[in-house]
């Protein structure tokens, strides 16, 4: 597998920290990035590149992020989209509801394992790429 044959995934954020972690992810596992901060940008992006999956960093409920996802997931073109949710909260279970449609949570600070862990369960597999 070459650098450029791998899953497009699109990653949403604003923390610099977050964002330089999850681009040595992706390109350490050869797949594309496509970046985009929170806002409307995004969701056009999303829209125009139909990306594999969508990594998204929110911080407490109601920051923009969630305006992003709900945005993300009541949008005919950008629905099917699975989006991984990665915050500093302990877990997981108060994101229950309609408001909180996600594919899979991921806690910060995120391992490289189970970042591809949750690609691997949403069927993207995977290639170390060693530069």
């Amino acid at each position: 597998m070459g650098r450029n044959s791998g899953a497009t995934i699109m990653m949403i954020g604003d923390d610099p920290n977050f964002c330089y972690l999850m681009r040595r992810y992706i390109r350490q596992s050869a797949h594309q990035i496509i970046f985009s901060p929170h806002g409307e940008g995004a969701i056009e992006l999303a829209r125009r590149e139909k990306p594999a999956v969508i990594l998204l960093e929110v911080d407490h409920p109601g920051s923009f992020g969630w305006s992003v996802l709900r945005a993300l997931k009541s949008d005919e073109q950008t629905t099917f989209i699975p989006v991984v949710l990665c915050s500093w909260r302990d877990d997981d279970m108060d994101f229950d509801g309609p408001d909180y449609q996600r594919d899979i949570y991921l806690r910060e600070p995120v391992l490289y394992e189970d970042f591809k862990a949750a690609l691997d369960r949403l069927g993207i597999h995977s290639e170390e790429n060693q530069s």
